[in-house]
């Protein structure tokens, strides 16, 4: 579990989390190390350049104790990003390691007119790339099936990075675009599969619609502790054994919506729901927790989740007030705010990457001595629109 803040939330919380189901997996840094590291991206951008250009490698680590980065740049912190400028075309090490063991991935940049390009430079292909189903009613399962040759990276929008060979199951409301894309440092590759969504009684023609997953990396929690903040990577909304309240915070890449598209409809999809004792607004005493509320919040990565961001005033979405909790299917309306801002229309349009939204509980605690939560790691942002 990422820890950013200098204390921690209690045990008695997180084994509440581990142990009940329909909440997201933990990681067992409970009592230290229990895996592997994990490197999660180490990239270069650009990845071709010129001699006396510079590249800038990001990377993000999971779990390590130690990073080192070859090629006499040494130790690092779990993520960060980092100019370099080689003279020839280098490939970049990166080593993350614990006490069970340690991972490496690796990175080229390419300056151009080296031997190495011109010697073993090959573009990434797309082989296949297709669904098994092209046309179907709003909400049903399709399947997309897709391999790539010669590719270091490819990713599924909307998604983000995916395995190759692979498949990925989704259900769109609305006509769909699935774009994949295959890079390596000598260019990239798109193709893009269209899933046919029957029409709905009333609906507009030519809508079209992407249903967006949370970003693990982006989304948690943050839970207080007097004037200490505390981020989890789990995103719940209650509060903990220890009676510390802890806030929600959900973040979706909205890249994969046309900059000129007019949304028509967003919903928040909170249906895949974890529960963890009785959050409740029904309850007069001992388990009340009030009203469910959601606001729009762009806090940008969990990094920077602090005081201000669990404290500052934030704007609520228009069906933001819930005292109907919890429920199955469990849709929220945040095409506006409650007082009628395109919120979501205007992130799109200024180009923005990200659209984030921040949940909490009108009554921090019940002072029961009980964790009561709703965990929202499965939460998904329905966005319906038309290009005009």
């Amino acid at each position: 579990m990422r820890n950013r803040a200098v204390t921690t939330v209690s045990t008695a919380f997180l084994l509440a989390i581990i142990c009940l189901p329909g909440c997201v997996y933990v990681p067992g840094e409970l009592t230290g190390m229990s895996a592997v590291p994990a490197v999660q991206s180490f990239e270069a951008a650009p990845a071709v350049l010129s001699a006396g250009e510079y590249s800038t490698l990001t990377w993000t680590v999971k779990g390590a104790s130690k990073v080192v980065i070859d090629n006499n740049i040494g130790n690092v912190a779990l993520s960060g990003n980092m100019p370099v400028s080689p003279g020839v075309t280098t490939t970049y090490t990166i080593t993350a390691s614990n006490s069970l063991g340690s991972t490496s991935a690796r990175t080229q940049i390419i300056v151009a007119g080296s031997a190495v390009q011109e010697a073993t430079g090959k573009s990434p292909l797309i082989q296949s790339f297709y669904s098994d189903k092209n046309y179907v009613n709003p909400g049903d399962a399709v399947t997309l099936y897709w391999n790539t040759a010669e590719a270091t990276q490819v990713s599924l929008e909307p998604g983000g990075r995916v395995s190759t060979p692979g498949s990925k199951v989704v259900s769109p409301y609305v006509t769909s675009d699935y774009v994949l894309t295959a890079s390596n440092p000598y260019g990239s590759v798109r193709s893009v599969v269209t899933v046919v969504v029957n029409a709905a009684s009333g609906s507009q023609a030519g809508q079209k619609g992407v249903v967006l997953s949370t970003i693990p990396e982006e989304s948690g929690s943050l839970v207080k502790n007097n004037t200490v903040y505390t981020v989890q990577e789990v995103a719940c909304v209650g509060d903990t054994t220890a009676n510390l309240a802890s806030r929600a915070f959900l973040s979706f890449n909205i890249t994969g919506i046309p900059q000129n598209a007019v949304i028509e409809q967003a919903t928040l999809d909170l249906s895949g729901y974890g529960q963890i004792g009785n959050p409740t607004y029904s309850v007069s005493n001992w388990g009340n927790m009030g009203a469910l509320e959601v606001y729009f919040y762009q806090y940008g990565v969990l990094a920077n989740l602090d005081t201000m961001a669990y404290n500052r005033p934030a704007m609520p979405v228009s069906e933001g007030d819930i005292t109907d909790y919890p429920i199955s299917p469990w849709y929220v309306d945040v095409t506006s705010s409650s007082a009628g801002e395109q919120v979501i229309q205007n992130l799109v349009r200024s180009g923005q990457t990200r659209c984030q939204f921040r949940i909490q509980f009108f009554t921090s605690t019940n002072w029961d001595g009980k964790a009561d939560m709703l965990c929202f790691d499965d939460a998904k942002l329905i966005v319906k629109y038309i290009i005009p």
